[in-house]
C-alpha cells in the first residue's frame, strides 16, 4: 500500500512539473500526451521512473501519437533513438489554415 501511494504521489509531482497549468490529476488522465509531456520537459529521473512505469511501448506510442509542437527537434530525435523508432521520421507540424 505504502509504495502505491508513493507511485503515485511521484507520477502527481511529475504531472505537476511537466504540464504546470492543469491540476496533475487533469495531466494523468491522457497517458499518452502525458508521456510526451515527460519527454520534453520531465528531468531525468523523471522520464527514468516513468519509463520503469509505463514502459516502452507506451513511450513509443506516445511518441508515435505526439501532437505537433510539443516535442522540440532535441527531444524527438533523442526519444526515437533511445526506443529504436528508426529511422526518425520528420517532427509533426501544425496545419495552419489558410
Amino acid at each position: 500500500m505504502l509504495e502505491q501511494q508513493t507511485e503515485s504521489s511521484l507520477l502527481q509531482g511529475i504531472a505537476a512539473r511537466v504540464c504546470w497549468w492543469q491540476p496533475a490529476s487533469e495531466t494523468l488522465t491522457d497517458t499518452p500526451l502525458f508521456l510526451c509531456r515527460v519527454m520534453t520537459f520531465g528531468t531525468w529521473d523523471d522520464a527514468s521512473f516513468c519509463l520503469d512505469r509505463f514502459g516502452r511501448d507506451a513511450f513509443r506510442g506516445a511518441l508515435r501519437s505526439a501532437p505537433p509542437g510539443l516535442l522540440d527537434a532535441r527531444s524527438w530525435h533523442y526519444w526515437h533513438h533511445r526506443l529504436g523508432l528508426l529511422p526518425v521520421p520528420e517532427l509533426p507540424v501544425r496545419a495552419i489554415p489558410a
